[in-house]
């Protein structure tokens, strides 16, 4: 049986076993066991019960001791007595100032004795001053002159005039019925046709009164200004319908009766537009 021939493969992983196992073997070889530590070094140790030796290094702290002792000699001099200071005389006591004489006490006026209580709670009623007699009667009067010489209760003195004043209308309700006049006025007015050349320069003034119903009692004469030749024959025309305008608006209804007498008297322009 003849021997298989080897691909490249199967040879590049046989060489790469080959060094593996080779560089295994290398490192056991060279690999070398550690050294053993070696012992700890003995120390021995006395154990003793008596304490141990006084220092006889010397104290930082104690003082010094002196370079020389003291020499022997004359004794040394007595020391000089200070002077002693001279003591200060003490100040004389002051007199205290006498204490300030108590204020006299000054006596209460003696309390009046308080009368009791009146029984009636209020001052006392004063007395009616005396009736005034009436005069002696004049001579030749009668008994009927007499009783009403003032006046009898209800009537009317002469020369004084009783009747109450008219009430005065405030500038609002004067506006107010103003107002109504001339809206009624208005409607009539400009339904009555007027028309021609300069129609518009035509100007009334009409003045009426009315009683307290409303009603017209008169109308006034009046003239009509603005009058040219062209609108002359337009002029009365302009009259009779601002006349015809104000009774057909007639009555007024709604003014006030007590304010009669200041709107009695009315006044209204008239001009066509």
């Amino acid at each position: 049986m003849e021997a298989r021939a080897l691909n490249n493969e199967e040879i590049i992983g046989l060489m790469l076993a080959a060094m593996a196992h080779a560089g295994l073997l290398l490192a056991l070889v060279l690999a070398r066991p550690a050294a053993p530590p070696s012992p700890p070094e003995r120390i021995s140790v006395t154990l003793s019960d008596q304490t141990g030796a006084v220092s006889t290094s010397p104290n930082p702290q104690a003082d010094p001791l002196a370079d020389k002792g003291p020499e022997l000699g004359e004794p040394a001099p007595a020391p000089v007595p200070l002077p002693q200071p001279e003591a200060k005389p003490e100040p004389a006591p002051q007199p205290k100032a006498s204490a300030a004489p108590a204020p006299k006490a000054v006596p209460k006026p003696p309390q009046q004795a308080q009368k009791p209580p009146s029984k009636w709670p209020f001052a006392p009623p004063s007395k009616a001053p005396p009736a005034k007699t009436a005069p002696p009667a004049k001579a030749g009067a009668s008994s009927f002159d007499q009783a009403f010489s003032k006046g009898i209760p209800g009537g009317s003195a002469k020369g004084r005039d009783l009747t109450p004043p008219a009430a005065v209308a405030s500038a609002q309700q004067v506006s107010s019925w103003s107002s109504l006049i001339g809206s009624k006025v208005r409607g009539p007015w400009n339904g009555c046709p007027v028309s021609g050349l300069d129609v518009g320069k035509l100007r009334a003034t009409v003045r009426f009164t009315l009683d307290p119903s409303g009603r017209i009692q008169s109308i006034e004469p009046f003239e009509v200004t603005g009058v040219t030749d062209a609108n002359r024959p337009q002029v009365k025309p302009f009259k009779d319908c601002a006349v015809r305008a104000i009774r057909l608006a007639a009555p007024f209804s709604g003014l006030p009766a007590e304010f009669h007498d200041q709107w009695k008297s009315r006044r209204l322009n008239f001009r066509k537009e």
